[in-house]
């Protein structure tokens, strides 16, 4: 088994494919999707919807857990009990990381590699005069119009 990306961390994927970042050096352009700019701006129709849903799911539990912290401080200072998460918030809860779950395997499923889910920034494997790098797409730019180096990341984003 491969691993994958996850907002998380590393996680095995069943389909045995590595991420092609730095961490993960022994990858080969063999071992991902390469996309064409084309192939990718083609595709972002479809993955926008997913990205809006995996950041709303995000930001919710994010939220939720910030609450449940801030609980458990509070009852530590003056000594009142712990509120448990009621039934409706642990279903919620739950509801929020299926779709989280749903979403990465989506994006997984195409090949795509999310890199920060709260900002909808994902990266798509390309070949670039022989060399692999990522085409970088964030939820709120309208098009697909930048790359950078594996090992840069973020940061070295060039224009297309």
């Amino acid at each position: 088994m491969g691993w994958r990306r996850s907002w998380k961390g590393w996680t095995r994927s069943s389909r045995g494919r590595r991420c092609c970042r730095s961490r993960c050096r022994s990858t080969s352009s063999s071992d991902v999707r390469l996309f064409s700019v084309e192939e990718a701006r083609a595709l972002l129709p479809q993955v926008r919807p997913v990205l809006e849903r995996l950041r709303e799911a995000f930001v919710a539990l994010r939220g939720n857990r910030a609450m449940e912290a801030a609980q458990r401080r509070a009852s530590m200072a003056d000594g009142h009990p712990i509120a448990l998460p009621t039934g409706a918030a642990e279903e919620e809860r739950e509801r929020h990381e299926q779709t989280l779950r749903e979403c990465m395997e989506l994006l997984d499923g195409w090949g795509i590699q999310l890199k920060d889910p709260e900002r909808g920034l994902i990266d798509f494997p390309h070949e670039r005069d022989g060399v692999v790098v990522l085409l970088c797409y964030e939820l709120e730019e309208t098009e697909l119009a930048y790359w950078h180096p594996v090992e840069t990341g973020y940061a070295g984003r060039q224009p297309i």
